[in-house]
C-alpha cells in the first residue's frame, strides 16, 4: 500500500502525540512537541518530516556583502535571506517549502538574534523549517558577518495543490 504525502503527514502527526502540529503539506509536516521549548517566537520549527519520493534542493551559504553598499549586519541579514529566496526560486521551490536552515552569525549578541528571529519570522510566516544557529568567530572574509544554507522541498506540480 502506498501511502499519499498528506497520509504519511497525519501518521507522523499521530506518531508524536502530544505535539503541536504547526502546518503541514503533501510533502513536508512541521511538528513542534509539548515536550520541547516553543520555538515560534523565534521563527523556526523543532521538527520537519519530509514524504518519501520527495524531490529536495541543498542550496549552498548564502551571504549579503555589498562591494558598493551598505553592509550593516542587518544590511546582511535582509540581503542573505533575499539570496536564499532566489536560489530557492531558482531550483523550483521557495520559502514555504524549505525544511531545515543553518544560520552562522559572527559577533552575535541580543540585538543580533533579535533581528534573526524578527527576520525568520517575517520569511518563513506559519511553516518556518528547522534551523540552527551558530555563533562563528569568523566567516570566509573578514566583512561577511552572517551566512544561511538551506534544504528544501521541491513541490510536485502534478499533484494539483
Amino acid at each position: 500500500m502506498k501511502l499519499t504525502g498528506k497520509a504519511l503527514g497525519l501518521c507522523a502527526a499521530l506518531l508524536f502525540s502530544g505535539s503541536a502540529l504547526a502546518a503541514s503539506s503533501d510533502q513536508k509536516t512541521i511538528i513542534n512537541p509539548d515536550t520541547l521549548s516553543d520555538s515560534s517566537s523565534s521563527g523556526y520549527s523543532q521538527v520537519v518530516v519530509v514524504a518519501p519520493d520527495t524531490r529536495m534542493v541543498y542550496v549552498a551559504g548564502q551571504v549579503g556583502i555589498d562591494k558598493d553598499g551598505s553592509n550593516t549586519f542587518e544590511d546582511q541579514v535582509d540581503r542573505t535571506f533575499e539570496n536564499v529566496i532566489k536560489a530557492l526560486e531558482a531550483a523550483g521551490s521557495s520559502v514555504e517549502d524549505t525544511v531545515k536552515i543553518t544560520v552562522l552569525v559572527k559577533g552575535i549578541n541580543q540585538d543580533r538574534l533579535d533581528y534573526v528571529n524578527k527576520k525568520r519570522r517575517e520569511i518563513f510566516g506559519a511553516s518556518p523549517p528547522a534551523s540552527t544557529l551558530i555563533p562563528v568567530p569568523a566567516l570566509a572574509t573578514e566583512i561577511i558577518e552572517f551566512e544561511i544554507d538551506a534544504v528544501a522541498v521541491v513541490p510536485d506540480k502534478s499533484s494539483g495543490d
